[in-house]
This record gives C-alpha cells, structure tokens and sequence, in this order.
C-alpha cells in the first residue's frame, strides 16, 4: 500500500511546531527541508552539506546558482542548528555549513568551468577543499560535469 500524500506545510510534535519547506534545489531537484522556529533549527536534507563532498552531478551551472540561492533560503532562518542530510560522522551542526556549502558549488561551477579533464577537476576540487570525507563523489561528479558539455 503507498503512503497517502501530505500537503499540510507543518507538523506540530509535542507542542512545537515543523515547518516542512519545500526549497526546490538541492543535490536534486524537489528537495524539502524542515524548520523548526522552538529551537532555531533546520534539518536541510539534500540541500546543505556538512565536511563531506557534495554530491553535484544532477546539476549544472544555473542549478547550482538556484542551489545557492536556495542556501540563502535556509540562512534567512537565521538557524543555530544545521542539520545536514550529509556529514561527516561526529561533525557538529553549526550554522557555518550553509556557507561552506555555498561555496563548495561556487568553487566547483568555476573549477568546471575553466577546466576540461575530469581528473583535472577533481585534483583542483581537492586541492580546493582537501579535508571533506568521500572524496570518490568527487570523480562521478567531474564525469558528469564533462558528459554535460558535450553535444549529444
């Protein structure tokens, strides 16, 4: 049996309320989010990364840009926990991720942009941000940015 659909934007859990965000972008599109005003939180799924490298390749360059945009959205909550839907075991969920995650995807739009070997991408990635977990994301990423500008 499928789950019936919820349309309701929050949830109330023991006298607090959830606000369920539909945010859009993320390391896909149609990515949900969830503030939590009572406590100055956000659990940002798919949309906010914490000391691990993101997952990029169902995007390209204007994605990314609504993907920072969306980060803007998350910030504006003015949130002191941040919970990310991809961490590094034991990282702490401070607001900071939000900005590190936008720049990860500015870095790697540019690095994108100015290179065209995907090993030179990935090399520059880590040279770039050398102390995020799962560096192997790295490679499928570069791949799928390179496929994405060659004509079909």
């Amino acid at each position: 049996m499928l789950p019936d659909r919820y349309d309701d934007t929050s949830i109330e859990l023991e006298g607090n309320e959830l606000n369920v965000i539909d945010i859009g972008q993320g390391d896909t599109d149609n990515s949900t989010i969830m503030h939590v005003p009572s406590i100055a939180a956000v659990v940002g799924g798919d949309v906010v990364y914490n000391q691990v490298h993101m997952m990029t390749a169902e995007t390209d360059g204007r994605s990314r840009e609504d993907w920072i945009a969306n980060l803007d959205q998350i910030a504006a909550l003015n949130p002191e926990t941040v919970v990310s839907g991809h961490n590094r075991v034991g990282a702490p969920f401070l607001p900071k991720t939000i900005g590190e995650s936008q720049k990860y995807l500015a870095d790697f739009s540019r690095v994108v942009d100015s290179e065209d070997a995907v090993e030179d991408i990935v090399a520059k990635m880590l040279e770039l941000h050398p102390d995020r977990d799962n560096p192997r994301v790295v490679w499928h990423c570069a791949r799928e940015a390179v496929k994405k500008r060659q004509p079909e």
